[in-house]
């Protein structure tokens, strides 16, 4: 399996030999804290904004977009959502190659102009080709490096699991922010200055962030030329990471689990329109389910660095799989009270999927390939994207909201399936359930 070893004693499952070379000890280096700072940033402009989507498009439906279905929306944030994960099979091996000294600096001039455009936009295409496109490009290379780095960093770490709970944490509290600081500027300043406003954070954000990973431009490593291309060999897109067994299960899983907490993201403001609860619940459940995002980010790090993440994780799914069917599926669109509750229970679970996977990818893979493995992850996660968005909208419309319910509960149940299947290979066994991995 590569970079696994079992020790018998403990039953914990211990990584190989780390083969960083600039990183040195990481246990106690404050700069390679810093760098996880800078990931922090990046993840807040990237993922922040996807998870606070749904806020722009539950606006756009009441405003510029009015004449447009859910449906026809979705297909807006599906494409950036999606392009952002899809172009991660590039994006990832640039990473490997060249590190954040280039990548970094790019994303910044790439990412920024997509809000200030935006607030130009006035059409349906205009925001297919500006927040799906250009965003969607924008947000790609700002969240490969925003992951990479703390995954390289971190890899084999006993603290990897805090590491990117704390990096992660970055995209729940940009979510809970731009929800908010949309829903404080749009009445007052319109959308045009409201999108300004939101650019010039970003790039102050952003710049910080490029500024905490100069300790480590290159994240380079100890191997021979041979085992670690490197330049343009290194930077060329490849599938290999599908070679592997357990990766390929956990790519499935996270195809899986990204079309459920994107899907249930991205439509809850709509959910709730929908269901007869006003128009400001949308920025509320957001806010919400961003907040307890965070500290399930955090948490499920942590503990996950005692008992093993994929653990937690499998532990996690089971547990929201039992509220989702007790809560969302039948009260979900009948009680506002259900619906918030469920908002918070959703954020702190759909928290401790993004902070458990990427570790848990960690498993299949050295330090020195962390970024195409992440990067081809991403890439069959975009698919789900892609889609999730605008078949939530149209079942919605068509069905209803507890058989949109019911579909997520059902595919979660698969995504749980796929993780349990991966841990069985890395363990080559079904039922080591004391095993710590």
């Amino acid at each position: 399996m590569g970079r696994l070893e079992d020790d018998q004693a403990t039953g914990a499952i211990a990584p190989s030999t780390p083969e960083v070379a600039e990183l040195g000890d990481t246990n106690s280096s404050s700069l390679a804290w810093l760098c996880v700072m800078g990931s922090f940033m990046f993840f807040y402009s990237s993922y922040g904004l996807m998870q606070s989507v749904g806020t722009i498009q539950s606006y756009l439906q009441l405003n510029q977009l009015s004449a447009y279905s859910s449906r026809d929306l979705g297909w807006i944030s599906g494409i950036f959502t999606s392009l952002s994960l899809f172009l991660g099979i590039q994006s990832g091996p640039l990473m490997d190659a060249y590190g954040t000294k280039f990548l970094a600096p790019i994303s910044v001039v790439v990412y920024v102009p997509v809000f200030f455009l935006m607030g130009e936009c006035t059409e349906y295409w205009h925001f297919i080709l500006c927040l799906g496109g250009l965003g969607g490009i924008g947000g790609a290379l700002t969240g490969t490096v925003a992951v990479a780095v703390t995954g390289k960093l971190f890899n084999n770490n006993r603290r990897k699991g805090l590491a990117m709970g704390i990096a992660l944490s970055g995209s729940s509290f940009g979510g809970v922010t731009i929800s908010m600081i949309l829903r404080s500027l749009l009445p007052r300043l319109g959308w045009q200055w409201s999108m300004r406003v939101l650019g010039f954070i970003v790039f102050g954000v952003m710049v910080l962030g490029v500024l905490c990973f100069l300790p480590y431009p290159r994240l380079s490593t100890h191997v021979s030329r041979a085992r670690a291309p490197v330049g343009k060999m290194g930077a060329m897109l490849n599938f290999s990471a599908f070679k592997s067994p357990p990766f390929t299960f956990m790519a499935i899983g996270f195809f899986v689990l990204q079309f459920v907490l994107f899907g249930i993201t991205g439509i809850l403001p709509t959910f709730a329109v929908k269901a007869g609860f006003g128009s400001n619940a949308g920025f509320y459940l957001i806010a919400i389910l961003n907040g307890t995002s965070c500290f399930g980010r955090i948490m499920t790090g942590v503990i996950g660095d005692r008992l093993g993440h994929i653990n937690i994780l499998l532990m996690m799914i089971s547990i929201t799989i039992v509220f989702m069917g007790v809560i969302l599926v039948p009260f979900g669109t009948k009680h506002a009270s259900a619906l918030y509750t469920f908002t918070a229970l959703w954020g702190y679970a759909s928290g401790s999927f993004l902070s458990s996977c990427p570790v848990c990818l960690g498993l299949t893979c050295e330090a020195k390939d962390y970024g195409r493995y992440v990067g081809t992850s991403n890439f069959l996660a975009s698919f789900s994207l892609l889609v999730t968005v605008p078949i939530g909208g149209q079942m919605l419309e068509s069905m209803g909201g507890t058989a949109l319910s019911g579909l997520y509960l059902a595919v979660l149940i698969l995504g749980g399936a796929c993780y349990f299947a991966a841990r069985a290979l890395l363990l080559k066994g079904w039922l080591i359930l004391r095993a710590r991995i």
